[in-house]
């Protein structure tokens, strides 16, 4: 079914903001092509705008929990795509409902539409189930058996790999990794005899068990000293077959600097750094990363002898502070340079310009944090964090107005009142506070305080205010 043309004009009006009318069009091609993933994530992305701009009211949640539970009877009843429309019907009120998700997803599953359900559970995993750390793992089950329902063998491992960093004591996760291996490993048995390559299947079956016993170690965690020693032994080896392999050299070296052998990753990054000296990962990001690794070790051993009372160590701990600083800027400047659309680069860069402005108290260094934190709140996984920082700058250069603005903003996509909130809360009521308006500060920190009196200095903050609005009384 040919359905371009429903979505040009479901972007069309989606464009126009005339949203009513794009989320009917793209239901109407998602049900014309229940496989199509460019239809159904157009769909919801055009859901979630809705949902910012217009929260739904009570009536409509009282709908919500109608038509999930009316999807999951469906899905029972193996009405697959009565309950695929029920669960999109509950997504048009909240589409980031996880349960309506999962039934849109294992509905598909059944009733055969491949692409979609990989799309579905793909989506869940990307915001980790959001908070819900069940609906994570469930996601990450389902898309692994989604991935080996396609012949994509190497993503469902990785997905049960995650499952089971997720969850440790998964048993379906651990064995679903060995058989995937084993499948693997006897594939390459298989393709060997039917090739007729030269020695004996016998010697090629025996050596077959090393070698599936070397793929198991390489999908378990590393979680001893023996492992790691394994693990660095294995990688070895594997430089000994392929010594112009710049990627195993930077393995060898994550490998070293997991086992904080400092001298060891050095040398490895090194060699892959002289293997393939064109790939900039190397130098700004590899030695880079081990050197502010290095740095950052040594500052938290002068903080604990600061924190014991050191004065020397607190005045060096101080100086090493900037020069921390001043080298992750200078490396994430050039990251920047490599990779110019890269959130998380972005991220941090905002973040060293924004620890140096805090030091030396320059508007620049603080335009420069924002202009990166104003690409970064784009990003779902950046934007809280982002908006903080963006307002803290905003006000710290005394822009009042535009710091409440980005407060305001970033408040507005939380949906739970934790230490992201109280975090952003605390800035806004500061900056009211710098702006004079002390009586909207207090109702903000009392809203604060009112939820956790220990955060921060928040009761301090609340007793002065007191006494100050008493006193302009």
């Amino acid at each position: 079914m040919d359905i371009s043309k429903l979505l040009e004009k479901a972007k069309e009006a989606a464009e126009r903001r005339n949203y009513d009318y794009a989320i009917a069009l793209y239901s109407q091609a998602c049900e014309l092509d229940p496989d199509s993933v460019p239809a159904r994530r157009e769909l919801r992305a055009v859901e979630i705008r809705v949902a910012k701009e217009k929260p739904p009211g009570m009536l409509a949640k009282a709908k919500l929990q109608l038509k999930v539970g009316q999807a999951h009877t469906m899905y029972t009843a193996k009405k697959y795509d009565a309950a695929i429309k029920a669960a999109e019907e509950a997504l048009q009120i909240d589409p980031g409902h996880m349960g309506a998700q999962m039934v849109v997803g294992r509905s598909g599953s059944a009733a055969g539409y491949k692409n979609m359900a990989v799309a579905v559970f793909e989506d869940i995993c990307a915001v980790k189930g959001g908070t819900d750390k069940k609906a994570y793992a469930d996601a990450l089950r389902e898309l692994a058996y989604a991935y080996e329902n396609t012949a994509r063998v190497p993503e469902a491992m990785t997905r049960w790999e995650e499952l089971r960093r997720l969850v440790p004591d998964d048993r379906e996760a651990t064995q679903k990794i060995r058989d995937l291996s084993a499948t693997s490993m006897t594939k390459k048995i298989e393709t060997a005899a039917s090739g007729n390559v030269k020695g004996s299947i016998a010697r090629s079956i025996s050596k077959s068990t090393d070698e599936v016993q070397r793929l198991e170690r390489d999908t378990q965690d590393i979680r001893t000293a023996d492992d790691l020693k394994m693990a660095i032994k294995d990688t070895q080896d594997d430089i000994a077959k392929r010594p112009d392999d710049a990627r195993l050299y930077g393995k060898l070296g994550d490998l070293f600097k997991r086992g904080e052998d400092y001298e060891k990753s050095k040398k490895a990054y090194e060699d892959a750094r002289q293997r393939d000296p064109q790939n900039p990962q190397w130098k700004i990001i590899k030695l880079d990363d081990l050197e502010i690794w290095r740095m950052t070790k040594d500052i938290n051993a002068l903080a604990q002898k600061a924190k014991a009372g050191d004065a020397a160590a607190r005045e060096l701990y101080g100086k090493k502070r900037v020069e921390l600083v001043e080298f992750k800027l200078t490396s994430f400047v050039e990251r920047e340079k490599q990779y110019a659309t890269d959130s998380r680069i972005k991220f941090e860069l905002g973040g060293c310009y924004f620890d140096l402005a805090e030091v030396r108290k320059d508007n620049q260094l603080y335009d420069e944090a924002i202009k990166r934190y104003q690409f970064t709140f784009k990003d779902p996984k950046f934007r809280n964090e982002s908006g903080l920082r963006m307002g803290t700058s905003f006000a710290r250069k005394g822009q009042y107005e535009l710091a409440l603005k980005r407060f305001e903003e970033t408040l507005a996509t939380l949906e739970i009142k934790d230490d992201r909130w109280k975090n952003l809360m605390y800035a806004r009521a500061d900056t009211l506070e710098l702006q004079g308006k002390l009586p909207d500060s207090l109702t903000m920190f009392l809203q604060i305080y009112e939820m956790d009196v220990a955060f921060k200095d928040v009761s301090k903050r609340v007793e002065n205010l007191q006494k100050k609005t008493a006193t302009a009384t």
